[in-house]
């Protein structure tokens, strides 16, 4: 088969699920406002506990540095998250997969070019999102917004999809082996959010916690682009923390391919 025979397969996984992103309109409004809640709500937060001076910094963090921080990373975190795990379930729960297994495609490049391709359309809705934020914060309280790092964040954003797709690919090939595991990918979401500073900065966590942190892939998909966008991250780890991710994406993919390839010999027994 020809590279370009390869390429169209994978490029109308990556239409299928740009339509169904467009089909799914409601989905994209229910995000949205799912992301303004957690903003407003943090943000009143740390408006409150820097109210007696907003000069002091907490956690390395200043008034504006923090509440830019809250805004976005919020942004992100909804972004980012994923949803085709569920998909993974189904189709192995019922069997479903058999179907792909006979495609002249792989099953994980389907589902990863139809995340992207769906990942398309919620980008459009809110990088306006975060566009609007990002202009609001730069003429209220100053955000230090710069070219370098838009194109920053952009890259690191590209990063971030592909790092949560292979987070929540490796959780749902564990249901070659559990019958039922949809409640593990929230129980799993919360923690990666949580460690992956969506919540609060991994620096909340303790100098020590946050260095162990930064060096686990969680960090990528929502932090490392936020403070790109923020302008906390020095030039000289700009390069380092982009191979780090790159080394995580290698690594969580071979991971992903041991398990497949064990999980399809039991589908396969289980089948037969």
């Amino acid at each position: 088969m020809s590279d370009f025979a390869v390429l169209g397969k994978y490029g109308k996984c990556f239409s299928t699920g740009l339509k169904a992103g467009f089909e799914y309109r409601v989905n994209i409004i229910f995000s949205i406002a799912g992301a303004i809640a957690p903003v407003v709500i943090q943000t009143a937060l740390w408006i409150a506990l820097y109210s007696q001076d907003s000069s002091e910094t907490m956690f390395g963090f200043t008034f504006v540095q923090m509440v830019s921080y809250t805004v976005i990373a919020q942004l992100v975190s909804r972004l980012v998250r994923t949803g085709f795990e569920y998909d993974v379930d189904y189709d192995l729960r019922t069997g479903s997969l058999d179907r792909f297994l006979v495609k002249p495609i792989g099953y994980f490049g389907f589902r990863l070019f139809s995340f992207l391709g769906d990942k398309l359309v919620q980008s459009l809705v809110m990088g306006l999102l975060i566009a609007i934020a990002v202009a609001f914060l730069v003429f209220n309280i100053g955000f230090p917004l710069t070219a370098a790092g838009v194109f920053l964040f952009i890259a690191a954003m590209l990063i971030a999809f592909t790092l949560n797709f292979l987070l929540f690919w490796c959780v749902a090939l564990a249901g070659f082996w559990l019958t039922e595991i949809g409640f593990l990918f929230e129980a799993v979401r919360i923690v990666i959010i949580a460690l992956s500073g969506g919540i609060f900065p991994l620096a909340v966590f303790g100098s020590g916690a946050a260095r162990v942190l930064n060096l686990l892939p969680f960090r990528f998909t929502i932090q490392f682009p936020t403070e790109l966008l923020c302008g906390r991250i020095p030039k000289v780890s700009v390069a380092p923390s982009f191979a780090l991710a790159a080394l995580w994406i290698f690594a969580l993919t071979a991971l992903g391919q041991i398990i497949w390839r064990r999980g399809i010999r039991r589908f396969a027994a289980v089948g037969s």
